[in-house]
């Protein structure tokens, strides 16, 4: 059977394997027409994880199917260390506030001593920026989903 694998940026590869292959086979498959390590790839069938030591045909992987290719963040940190970085505290003192962190200092202020309140409200950032850069497009489409219902 033939299968696409297509990585969330718009590329895709084709290739074959058999209702028996392992996703564990598959991977060194896109490893090897994609030059995506093993360890960084994240397969996905219908919003579910492929576990590599399970066969194809158990996820229900039939001829023509498109899988999902999601590269870890090992492979996006190397892109990203290349690039000039700013410290998130001086990002976050050159743009103008938003209303968002506003309402949060003034939030802070009612549970911490003032001196305290940029410390504490820094941390938040960094922790929301890391929690933020995490989600994947499947998080994403699922909490939009939610908020689509409700209207």
């Amino acid at each position: 059977m033939h299968l696409t694998v297509k990585i969330l940026n718009g590329e895709e590869c084709t290739l074959a394997a058999s209702p028996s292959s392992l996703v564990s086979d598959v991977k060194e498959q896109v490893q090897a027409l994609m030059s995506i390590p093993v360890a960084d790839q994240k397969l996905l069938f219908k919003g579910k994880a492929l576990m590599d030591a399970k066969p194809l045909r158990e996820y229900g992987v039939e001829d023509s199917c498109k899988i999902t290719l999601v590269i870890k963040k090992s492979v996006l940190k190397s892109t990203e260390a290349s690039l000039p970085t700013t410290s998130p505290q001086k990002i976050w003192h050159s743009q103008p506030e938003s209303p968002v962190w506003e309402k949060m200092r003034v939030f802070l202020r009612r549970h911490f001593r003032e001196s305290d309140i940029e410390a504490v409200l820094n941390a938040f950032r960094e922790e929301f920026e890391r929690n933020l850069s995490s989600l994947s497009l499947d998080d994403i489409e699922r909490f939009a989903m939610t908020k689509l219902r409700v209207v």
